[in-house]
């Protein structure tokens, strides 16, 4: 046993085999509290890494002599106790590492900014006072949202007022609700836009001093200032996309989390959790509420409804503009309409155009989407990769999807054809038909290349990819949906969530008396989308799902590797009840990627077994393709079931 002061410590390291936790001697006159830095010697070559302490035990169970602590790079605990349960209780539930989700939750040190932190002397600002209970919302549901340790999906009111969503108005009162009565909240969006949005939101509600946001722009030294202020020990409001739900701030009230079936909200570097995911983790830990809050719920949040687990608030549907489907609108005007709009919304269009700006959604980017060889129709493809050919704008050359590789010069494989022509339309073919079919009107292109948050209230086109569209000051005189038959026609699993999604933040930003045609579509879809009941489809999917025995209805586990060492796993898995493969995918060389679905109960097991499989092939020395997990990634259903691997 250890006489001297000891200290765990977790290194930041990436290899499986050394996420755990290692004893040292903390050397006299050292201070290493918990939740710091430091630098610390591991293996034979006791070759230095970055770790946090963890604990500060009086003695240590290992029984050779323990080296000491090397260094402190930073006498500032920036591990929080809490987030630290939190990353803990992640990694497990994700079959990952708790140094995986560490690196997500903290950024690296910057020194001069620690620095100059550590010298200002800070005072709380005045807290604000309530706000009023938004429109169209009572007040018991108000202070349901408002309560610490509720779950509840929010079912955001549609319209404008100014050039801010009401929805993010009522959230930005949320925030300022929780403020004021002296507790933390973290608001969770999907990008930029959003951020931007909400940003105008809080600061209509609160001092600019209350606030910190996170976001994508921000330099490393500028994210780790701002991790820093949530360490100061006063409430505050945070805001930004998915890193934002680990801010370690005190006394945390609510955790919001914008959209939570925006495709966003996964994390693409391991262990690969959700953001909805990381707040009902973090609400066990703390006690905070929890609220999904968006126009149209994620197939997921229908199950916590269905399951009891989350209550549901609505506002009334009363301000929500209408909507017309194609095959209610292919009638009523004489004026010749372009060949993707039918005539009434056609008509509808040139109207509104009097007054203000009209929304037009596309939903594919560049110009074209595809391209074929004029001669005989043959998809054009790449002779480097075999992959598909696009256009990014009107007379740019030809360019791979998959490897980017231009073409200057075509040859069809199939006929030898040395011309293409376009087939579909992306946001910039439809803007150049656009412009021809409404002469003299402003035509405004937003997408992932021309960034815009917001536009002016005058008489414009606004052609916008869905997901990128700007808010009109005022909100729009109308909305044109096309491509609908193009979004539900796309083998992904998520793909009538994802498109009723769509079409309902483009409806959310149209004035009250204002409408949207829906077009090229009909049906169950199109209707429901009309009459504002897209949950009961979502409804009837979960159910369709279930009996299916596909997410979310179960947990699924895409397990990557070497063949053998894959198939050594998947027969260890199976054996657990349940547990079963939903099919195997060869990846490049020998490697390949086995799907398997489990139910809840036995998750927990299953993630610990594989986590433990992760970091025995790690220890032998094998060499190769290494094998990895990921817990709960639909999109690898996806290219199991299009081949896309």
């Amino acid at each position: 046993m250890a006489k001297r002061p000891v200290a765990r410590v977790l290194p930041e390291s990436r290899l499986p085999q050394l996420d755990r936790v290692f004893d040292y001697v903390v050397p006299d006159g050292m201070d290493a509290p918990v939740g710091c830095r430091v630098k610390v010697p591991i293996g034979r070559s006791a070759k230095l890494h970055t770790g946090f302490v963890l604990e500060r035990p009086e003695s240590s169970d290992f029984g050779g002599e323990l080296s000491p602590i090397d260094q402190v790079l930073s006498p500032v605990s920036v591990l929080t106790d809490e987030v630290l349960e939190s990353a803990k209780a992640l990694a497990k539930r994700q079959a990952g590492g708790v140094a995986d989700v560490l690196r997500l939750a903290i950024p690296p040190r910057a020194v001069r900014v620690e620095k100059k932190w550590l010298e200002v002397t800070r005072e709380a600002p005045i807290l604000p006072s309530p706000p009023a209970v938004p429109e169209a919302m009572s007040a018991s549901d108000w202070e349901r949202l408002s309560r610490p340790g509720e779950k509840t999906v929010w079912h955001l009111r549609h319209g404008v007022a100014g050039s801010t969503p009401h929805g993010y108005g009522d959230i930005a009162a949320l925030a300022t609700e929780h403020l004021a009565h002296e507790r933390s909240v973290v608001l969770v969006v999907p990008d930029w836009r959003d951020i931007s949005l909400m940003e105008q939101a809080l600061l209509s509600h609160l001092q600019e001093e209350h606030l910190v946001v996170f976001s994508s722009e921000l330099t490393p030294s500028e994210h780790y200032a701002r991790h820093l202020q949530c360490l100061e020990g006063r409430p505050m409001v945070v805001l930004g996309s998915r890193h934002a739900v680990y801010a370690p701030v005190s006394q945390l009230g609510a955790i919001v989390v914008v959209s939570d079936g925006d495709d966003a909200h996964r994390e693409p570097l391991a262990p690969y959790p959700h953001t909805r995911d990381v707040a009902l983790i973090r609400a066990e830990q703390t006690g905070c509420s929890v609220v999904l809050a968006g126009w149209t719920p994620s197939i997921e949040a229908v199950r916590f409804i269905e399951m009891g687990y989350f209550g549901e608030t609505r506002v009334s549907m009363s301000s929500r503009p209408r909507v017309f489907p194609t095959r209610l609108a292919l009638h009523g005007s004489d004026d010749p309409a372009p060949g993707r709009l039918p005539s009434a919304a056609f008509a509808a269009a040139k109207e509104a155009l009097r007054t203000g700006p009209v929304l037009v959604q596309v939903f594919r980017a560049g110009f074209a989407p595809g391209l074929v060889c004029t001669d005989c129709g043959a998809r054009a493809r790449c002779s480097e990769c075999g992959g598909p050919l696009a256009q990014s704008d009107v007379g740019s050359p030809a360019s791979c999807a998959w490897c980017q590789h231009l073409h200057a010069r075509f040859h069809c494989a199939e006929c030898r054809g040395v011309a293409v022509r376009p087939s579909g339309q992306g946001v910039g073919r439809t803007v150049s038909e656009l412009g021809k079919a409404f002469p003299g009107v402003p035509v405004v292109r937003a997408d992932g290349e021309h960034r815009l948050a917001t536009v002016p209230g005058k008489p414009a086109l606004v052609v916008a990819t869905r997901g990128a569209e700007p808010v009109a000051d005022g909100g729009y005189h109308a909305a044109l949906l096309l491509d609908g038959a193009a979004m539900l026609q796309r083998s992904s699993l998520d793909v009538l969530e994802d498109t009723l999604s769509g079409w309902e933040w483009a409806v959310s930003l149209l004035k009250h008396d204002a409408v949207a045609y829906l077009t090229d579509i009909d049906g169950p879809v199109a209707t429901a989308c009309a009459a504002g009941t897209g949950v009961s489809l979502l409804s009837d999917e979960l159910r369709e799902r279930t009996s299916l025995r596909l997410p979310p209805a179960v947990r699924i586990a895409a397990i990557e590797g070497p063949a053998a060492v894959v198939e050594e796993l998947v027969r260890d898995v199976s054996t657990h009840d349940g547990v079963d493969s939903l099919g195997r995918s060869r990846l490049e060389g020998t490697a390949v990627r086995e799907i398997m679905r489990m139910p809840y109960r036995i998750a927990p097991q299953v993630a610990e077994l594989l986590r433990a499989a992760v970091v025995r092939d790690a220890l032998s020395g094998r060499r190769g393709a290494r094998l990895r997990v990921r817990m709960d990634d639909t999109r690898a259903l996806d290219q199991l079931a299009d081949g896309a691997l």
